[in-house]
């Protein structure tokens, strides 16, 4: 039985159904169009056993790359969602947030896609790492990519909806910033009271970008 402290609330209950649905949908999706070129194939070989018309050796490669195509992308997304559910296994320790960023952005893709949002994840120039449970990480990051779409949803029509994802340049004081094209509706992120309890358990908090338009969730520093 699990550590009754690695068990997430029903918060991450519903965090963890969120990406389950989107994942098992998109594996749903790599299915339907491996079944396809399958029967493909099968038809080629059909017509070449019933009738004089050889295999088309171009055809059949094609058919066959776009299979290879999605398997690699199942077995990705299964490697990811694999790392996710073993996430609630672990105790708090040193956690790569540039890691569970990437982690986040790759099983949420179809959700952010869903949103019409285009991410961009920049690498961190410097270590990025903060002591925390990756669950409960990985939770807030997903926090901050339903935000940023939300507040993408409801900007002016005119608005790009990019978002790039960069990182702090102190190690001493890590920190992920979510930057876009519109200055509203930062200030009232995290106001929801299971958003604050998320923070303070991973020890962040949330601030306006230094430059440009966007928040950063950033370590919390204790007084002594």
């Amino acid at each position: 039985m699990p550590n009754h402290d690695l068990s997430p609330d029903r918060n991450g209950v519903r965090f963890f159904g969120t990406l389950s649905a989107a994942v098992t949908h998109d594996m749903k999706n790599f299915l339907a169009i491996i079944n396809e070129n399958a029967g493909l194939l099968g038809d080629l070989a059909g017509r070449a056993r019933n009738g004089p018309v050889p295999i088309d050796p171009q055809k059949a490669a094609l058919i066959s790359e776009k299979i290879r195509k999605q398997v690699n992308r199942a077995d990705g997304m299964i490697k990811q969602f694999n790392r996710f559910s073993h996430s609630m296994d672990h105790a708090q320790e040193a956690v790569d947030m540039e890691e569970m960023v990437h982690l986040v952005a790759g099983l949420s893709e179809r959700i952010i896609r869903h949103h019409e949002v285009f991410l961009t994840v920049t690498a961190a120039s410097v270590p990025c790492r903060i002591q925390a449970h990756r669950f409960d990480l990985l939770h807030l990051i997903f926090r901050a990519f339903e935000m940023v779409c939300e507040i993408l949803d409801n900007a002016p029509e005119d608005t790009r909806k990019e978002v790039t994802v960069n990182f702090g340049s102190d190690p001493m004081g890590p920190e992920i910033c979510f930057m876009y094209d519109t200055d509203t509706g930062w200030d009232t992120l995290f106001d929801d009271p299971k958003d604050r309890a998320l923070l303070d358990r991973v020890n962040m908090h949330v601030k306006k970008a230094g430059t440009g338009s966007g928040f950063c969730l950033c370590k919390t520093f204790k007084k002594q």
